[in-house]
């Protein structure tokens, strides 16, 4: 089975900085829908924020995946079990897979939320419980008050190596890593040049990336999925794509050879100035 959970904000919002084709219509999703099952990826990964994503999902693609889906924050048990019964109805599902925290903070400033997520497990209408992650702190937080997930979702790739040090910890707890912003929304792919103003601070680091990538023959994309691919603590890659078309090809690359050990002792020395910029949310 290929080690990829395919994201579906592209599906309802026009998402990611590199987006060039929009919100795919209904028969680009379903050919979508289609390369995925036959390449056995088993995971989709939503969120009741993503316009009509779950609605396209109740529609086009519930009956083969495993439903992964996010509720916005909340501050009340009954916010949280109608968030779920309105994921519920409009994924068209009697129960999902996954139900994670959005806003980890939440649950921080109202424990209880943890509890009553358990007795919506408990219930039956979700396999599997936890939360979106930003910060280490947050899963420090969290921990400390005894939230322990069954799957959490974070970011990692090339250049944004801060939860490293935690997977190790979450597998203790048999915690199911699905792992976010591979390609960082798309930024490593991009010409360096050509990125906004806001993020020109980044453009040092995203030109040695991308040579460090041409010196070992290989394109940005291939090493970018392959890093994560290889982590053995890694469940799943959470990735977007606007047609069939780029799924196949991404699909393609994740079969490829890791680099070698000196690419790795390069990308260390790589310094981002603003590490605050390798999180999409404050662009």
């Amino acid at each position: 089975m290929v080690k990829i959970a395919l994201g579906t904000a592209q599906f309802g919002i026009n998402y990611g900085i590199s987006n060039e084709k929009g919100i795919p219509n209904d028969k680009e999703l379903k050919m979508i829908f289609t390369s995925a099952r036959n390449h056995g990826i088993k995971y989709l990964d939503t969120h009741s924020a993503y316009g009509n994503s779950e609605e396209r999902i109740g529609t086009l693609g519930n009956s083969f995946f495993k439903i992964v889906t996010k509720f916005s924050k909340v501050t009340s048990n009954m916010e949280l079990r109608s968030s779920l019964a309105n994921s519920l109805k409009r994924l068209n599902a009697d129960f999902i897979y996954g139900f994670l925290a959005h806003d980890p903070n939440s649950l921080i400033s109202a424990p209880s939320l943890w509890h009553e997520l358990l007795e919506l497990k408990r219930s039956g209408k979700i396999k599997k419980i936890g939360y979106s992650l930003y910060s280490p702190e947050q899963l420090e937080k969290l921990m400390e008050l005894g939230c322990i997930p069954e799957i959490v979702q974070l970011p990692y790739s090339l250049l944004d190596r801060k939860f490293e040090g935690y997977l190790p910890l979450l597998k203790e707890h048999n915690t199911e890593i699905h792992v976010r912003s591979v390609f960082l929304q798309g930024l490593y792919l991009m010409n360096p040049s050509s990125l906004p103003k806001k993020l020109s601070s980044l453009k040092e680091s995203l030109t040695i990336l991308q040579k460090l990538c041409k010196n070992e023959k290989k394109s940005v994309a291939e090493i970018a999925l392959n890093f994560v691919r290889v982590n053995p603590y890694i469940d799943q890659l959470v990735i977007g794509v606007e047609s069939a078309q780029q799924l196949n090809e991404n699909i393609d690359l994740i079969s490829k050879q890791i680099s070698s050990p000196e690419f790795f002792v390069k990308l260390d020395s790589i310094n981002v100035k603003d590490k605050l910029l390798l999180n999409p949310s404050n662009w």
